[in-house]
């Protein structure tokens, strides 16, 4: 889950604002408005792995 949240600081998320994504085996592997959605499809994508689940912030956000 920690390499999952490293890709997530690293990658370009321009085009996924204000969408949810799941990330996987350090892959953007699923993205949508529905959380519920995008974590059912990353669970198919990634068996046996919990994907990281997050919505990409509209603006700025620091992170503590």
């Amino acid at each position: 889950m920690e390499q999952n949240y490293k890709i997530f600081m690293k990658l370009d998320l321009e085009d996924y604002i204000g969408k949810w994504i799941a990330i996987c085996n350090s892959r953007l592997i699923s993205s949508g408005d529905n959380p519920k959605k995008v974590f059912e499809e990353a669970k198919k994508l990634c068996p046996g792995h919990m994907p990281l689940l997050t919505k990409v912030p509209e603006k700025e956000t620091m992170i503590f």
